[in-house]
């Protein structure tokens, strides 16, 4: 997937996400902002992850494959893979998300990479099971070294409510924005 270069590149900078609260997303995010420099998007080897440290354990990698047409996880960190009571790197989308919510997976993975644009959401961030974990997610394009914008680093942070909450695991559980990267 290529990012459209015949638009103006949006300058960003970490004020433009008020909406974006756990300081695990914001160091993310502001590193990726440092390292996005005048590019649109950066480069997957840019990313320093000494320089993110903090947030490893919330943190994964996932690419779309063009071949195959879907998401493969590349990693994930502790706190995702303790989520799934199992290590998911190398997970394709489909065997880890519940198949009612995966169209709605792609489609949000897909725009980071096809707009391009950065996604946060907050709510329900899980949909892999009918779990009740809300927390936040946020997940930001990365450029190959040939140019293809094709690799998603993200973090997602949750909580688990206490169990006499109860509710429904719907889509509109989860309050999406999307931040482009053109203007």
């Amino acid at each position: 997937m290529t990012g459209n270069t015949s638009r103006a590149r949006r300058e960003l900078d970490g004020a433009a996400f008020p909406h974006v609260r756990d300081n695990r997303l914001l160091l993310l995010l502001n590193h990726w902002l440092d390292r996005r420099g005048s590019d649109t998007v950066p480069l997957r080897s840019a990313i320093d992850p000494a320089a993110i440290a903090l947030a490893l354990p919330s943190i994964w990698l996932c690419e779309f494959l063009p071949d195959e047409g879907r998401f493969r996880m590349r990693l994930a960190g502790e706190e995702i893979n303790r989520f799934y009571d199992r290590n998911i790197s190398r997970s394709y989308f489909e065997e880890i998300a519940d198949e009612r919510f995966l169209a709605t997976m792609v489609r949000r993975y897909r725009r980071i990479l096809e707009e391009p644009a950065i996604m946060h959401c907050g709510g329900h961030i899980y949909f892999a099971n009918d779990s009740r974990v809300v927390g936040e997610r946020l997940g930001l394009p990365l450029r190959t070294e040939d140019g293809m914008v094709s690799q998603i680093i993200g973090a997602s942070v949750y909580d688990i409510p206490p169990l006499q909450y109860e509710f429904e695991i719907k889509n509109e559980a989860m309050q999406e924005n999307f931040t482009p990267l053109f203007d």
